[in-house]
């Protein structure tokens, strides 16, 4: 049994991931100047007695996925950082170049796709990283799977359709896809569902073998129009449902949420922690 915290930090990604023998993974960070106290705080709290952070898994080097990183190495210390070893689109940014400096102080590893390691009897699988046939910096994100005895959720990072139509797909089986909670693609963008080759239809073969119970998605007050309401229908439409029939839920409307992974399948969600 093990818990991941997605954090409500706005337009952004921040989840923690406090599995069961004491290790503590951080993917993504998200840390403003106004939810600094409020982020910190709670971190201090869902991790009670662990001290530091194993690793930082940067899902891609954009500003909204590691911004801040550095205020929460002060708190708590970051042994190490992973992420795909691609440059990014916000290279000229101040975020950047903080993250890139932590990452020489601390070191960093890149994650190869299509591998996987275990932790703490966990198995988690890097479905996806940086990749030649991948042109864009998103659908190179780490796309990460995290399964604790039959129970699991799906981190997918700010990918389109792209990668998982073109690579992820013909490299795992439908059981290795199927997770019961689906982290929604960049925060809820259409992106991920929407294939220009294919102007009638929108591509959902991948989310057909997720087969999530529940999709989350993180997101806040943004000028993109985010989530995409369509993009919300598709995720709905293939979503089972929880056993109280609660299929999407957003960090902007349910704040910060707990999920346990159980075994056997089972897990247990709790919202506005």
């Amino acid at each position: 049994m093990m818990d991941i915290h997605f954090i409500d930090v706005g337009c952004g990604n921040m989840t923690l991931i406090l599995f069961p023998k004491g290790t503590t993974y951080l993917y993504d960070c998200n840390v403003t100047d106004e939810n600094e106290e409020a982020v910190l705080e709670y971190l201090s709290k869902a991790m009670g007695t662990r001290t530091l952070i194993d690793a930082f898994i940067c899902s891609h080097r954009d500003a909204d996925h590691m911004r801040g990183i550095e205020k929460v190495h002060e708190e708590f210390p970051i042994q190490l950082i992973w992420d795909p070893g691609v440059e990014g689109t916000t290279t000229d940014s101040p975020e950047y170049r903080t993250y890139m400096d932590l990452r020489r102080k601390v070191g960093s590893e890149e994650i190869k796709p299509r591998t996987y390691r275990t932790t703490d009897g966990v198995t988690v699988r890097w479905m996806n990283s940086k990749d030649d046939r991948l042109s864009d910096a998103n659908d190179q994100s780490i796309v990460m799977k995290i399964e604790d005895d039959g129970s699991s959720v799906l981190l997918a990072g700010d990918t389109s359709f792209r990668p998982w139509k073109e690579i992820i797909l013909r490299y795992y089986s439908d059981e290795k896809l199927a997770a019961n909670i689906l982290l929604g693609s960049h925060h809820g963008s259409i992106s991920f569902f929407d294939d220009p080759d294919d102007d009638k239809h929108y591509y959902t073969a991948h989310i057909k073998k997720i087969k999530p119970s529940m999709t989350f998605v993180s997101v806040g007050p943004n000028v993109h129009d985010l989530p995409d309401n369509k993009a919300i229908e598709l995720y709905e439409k293939n979503s089972s449902g929880s056993d109280k029939g609660n299929k999407v839920y957003t960090t902007e409307d349910q704040g910060n949420m707990k999920l346990t992974l159980k075994g056997n399948g089972a897990w247990s969600l709790k919202v506005r922690q």
